[in-house]
């Protein structure tokens, strides 16, 4: 019996989250989609101190413990802050090296990532790697021998992501830059840290995506017509037929493929 192939998913952790965190929070969606997809989690490169944590920062079960017993505790973070009023940012081209090391490394063994699934920071930082993959010349040092390390993604989800706004990603992504890789917006109405009127600054760059909201807060969707509605936009991401995860109302909320601004197809007869 013929076996199809797992497809491929590098998922990036929100700030102040590791890889092994951020699967724990994952662990129904992997449940669903085992025999699907294989979820690749991987730790940011900069390790974040007490006075990295902003004061609504979600408070993690792992962070009580001692990171220097236990490696599941060390928060993360794809940036950090280089002033006590958090507004310079400082480490995104290094977590880009690091993420072009690591996608170098896994071209070599014969393996390529399908796409990547990022929250919150880390959906931020997928949306960046995303547009860097489709125009890799936006940052020399992510080059390889004067190419890509690896190939376009097909997919891309931003769970609560938001458009990072400091010099250097705005030389990657910005308003007047957006990509075109198949893209699922997932956000919060409720969101604290993420307000939906932030969210729409970076799903407005996307050319070719979805844009599908939930009444909680900051957090990926869990509840079973979640998984199932995430498990299927994987399977075929260029399928907006795929029936909300959510009530209908009146209008479902899409991307136009062919614009960067939203468009509400309705669900009425």
């Amino acid at each position: 019996m013929s076996s199809t192939a797992l497809k491929r998913i590098l998922v990036l952790h929100g700030y102040a989250q590791n890889g092994y965190i951020f699967s724990k929070r994952l662990s129904a969606l992997r449940k669903q989609c085992k025999s699907t997809v294989e979820f690749v989690f991987v730790d940011a490169p900069h390790v974040l101190q007490p006075e990295d944590l902003f004061d609504n920062e979600p408070s993690e079960p792992e962070a009580n413990a001692d990171p220097l017993k236990d490696p599941n505790a060390v928060l993360r973070g794809w940036w950090k802050f280089a002033d006590k009023e958090k507004t310079i940012s400082t480490g995104m081209e290094t977590s880009l090296v690091f993420l072009r090391d690591l996608l170098k490394e896994n071209v070599d063994d014969g393996k390529v990532f399908d796409g990547v699934f990022g929250f919150s920071q880390g959906a931020a930082m997928g949306a960046v790697l995303t547009a860097l993959l489709e125009d890799p010349s936006k940052f020399s040092e992510f080059l390889v021998d004067g190419k890509a390390p690896h190939p376009q993604l097909s997919l891309c989800i931003c769970a609560a992501g938001f458009l990072p706004t400091f010099p250097f990603s705005t030389s990657i992504l910005s308003p007047t830059s957006s990509f075109s890789t198949p893209t699922l917006h997932i956000c919060g109405l409720t969101d604290p840290i993420i307000p939906f009127a932030r969210a729409k600054l970076l799903t407005n760059l996307t050319t070719n995506g979805r844009i599908e909201t939930h009444d909680g807060g900051h957090f990926v969707p869990s509840k079973n017509p979640w998984r199932k509605f995430i498990a299927a936009w994987l399977k075929d991401p260029l399928n907006n037929e795929i029936p909300s995860p959510e009530a209908p109302s009146n209008a479902d909320t899409v991307l136009d493929p062919n614009r960067s601004t939203v468009t509400e197809i309705s669900t009425n007869p």
